[in-house]
């Protein structure tokens, strides 16, 4: 795993369909490979927030939707609810998916999955790849709350979270990856995640994982471990939490600037990962915790 405190010489460019705006024609390669673009956008309307785009691209599927179980930040307050399900399987190797979120000036979003990702290998032996742009303005809170990323036998997989905040904009954003299937060889996913505020960096982050991955099972990056996770909290009011815990092994609570603090966590399977980074967030306090720890998971349920 590698981190750095700035942004590397030259981002990962989007391929060709993202730079345009996406029609039906070429949702699909050559050899049957989906390139999608899902957008999800929200802007304060009357004091309420509202959804002010919603476009699907199969097979990503952006579904308005209600409240469930507690959330963090948002106590039933002013939101708009969204869950992604997938109306296909994948990403498949060959695919690329490109998703967009802009969360307007003011309002709230919470978003979440139907299901976790699994990733699969395709037939042509190629990579996938999904790359999610989100944009959090001034004044509004953005919750991104999905499910674990699983990274199927054989597969090669590319997952990019590129996040920009205004000064006085709030984020929570949790991921959880995880190495194969129950008793099944891990494939390989490379990942990185970036959150900037007001373009500064606040949490640079790149990780290679799987067979083909040089290192990846040094005691130094995962080991013998097979699931990794962040809970990454940005706050304009200063960061949550203590400066700096181990609240286990295999996990740590670290403040890397005053409105931004980072969970990070490895664990020999997923529901030990999520166990451990909601620890973590047990330990930032409302409202980004629970009043009653023990009762409830930082994933709804």
């Amino acid at each position: 795993m590698t981190s750095a405190s700035s942004p590397p010489d030259a981002a990962a460019p989007l391929p060709a369909f993202a730079q345009v705006a996406p029609s039906r024609e070429r949702r699909r390669t050559s050899r049957g490979s989906f390139l999608c673009h899902a957008v999800i956008a929200t802007e304060l309307r009357a004091g309420r927030t509202a959804i002010s785009r919603l476009r699907a691209d199969t097979p990503l599927s952006p579904r308005p939707t209600i409240a469930s179980g507690e959330e963090p930040f948002v106590r039933g307050g002013d939101a708009a609810r969204i869950r992604m399900s997938a109306s296909a399987a994948g990403p498949v190797g060959g695919d690329t998916y490109l998703l967009d979120i802009h969360v307007g000036a003011g309002s709230t979003l919470v978003l979440r999955d139907v299901s976790a990702t699994l990733v699969l290998p395709g037939p042509h032996g190629e990579p996938s790849r999904w790359v999610t742009r989100l944009r959090v303005e001034d004044g509004a809170t953005c919750l991104w709350i999905p499910e674990p990323v699983i990274a199927a036998r054989n597969c090669h997989h590319q997952h990019t979270i590129e996040a920009d905040l205004a000064a006085g904009a709030r984020l929570l954003l949790r991921e959880e990856l995880v190495l194969g299937r129950h008793r099944e060889d891990p494939g390989t996913l490379s990942a990185r995640l970036g959150v900037r505020r007001e373009g500064v960096p606040a949490v640079i982050q790149q990780i290679d994982l799987g067979p083909t991955a040089a290192g990846s099972r040094a005691p130094s990056v995962i080991g013998g471990h097979r699931a990794v996770g962040n809970v990454v909290v940005v706050d304009p009011d200063g960061a949550p939490g203590p400066a700096a815990a181990t609240p286990d092994a295999g996990s740590a609570v670290m403040r890397q600037d005053p409105c931004t603090v980072q969970i990070s966590a490895v664990a020999p399977d997923a529901p030990t990962l999520r166990h451990r980074l909601d620890a973590g967030m047990d330990l930032l306090g409302p409202p980004w915790a629970a009043e009653r720890p023990p009762t409830w998971s930082a994933v709804p349920r």
